[in-house]
């Protein structure tokens, strides 16, 4: 569940994942517009629900592992 403003999402882009601890620095939601428009759909994905895209790619699946019951 978000809170405190939050939505929830994590969003990664990159080819490499990084072990650095300020890899998910949370942007407000206004700075995806120039930073991410293309993620802007998705965002309105129920809980529990994952997606990857890249040009010309989509993906968009159902993920129970991600709710804490």
């Amino acid at each position: 569940m978000a809170d405190h403003g939050t939505t929830g999402w994590f969003i990664w882009a990159g080819e490499t994942f990084s072990q650095d601890p300020d890899l998910f620095v949370p942007p407000h939601a206004e700075h995806l517009k120039q930073w991410a428009p293309m993620v802007l759909p998705y965002l309105a994905l129920p809980t529990g629900w994952r997606f990857l895209i890249a040009e010309g790619y989509e993906d968009v699946w159902d993920d129970p592992s991600l709710i804490a019951y």
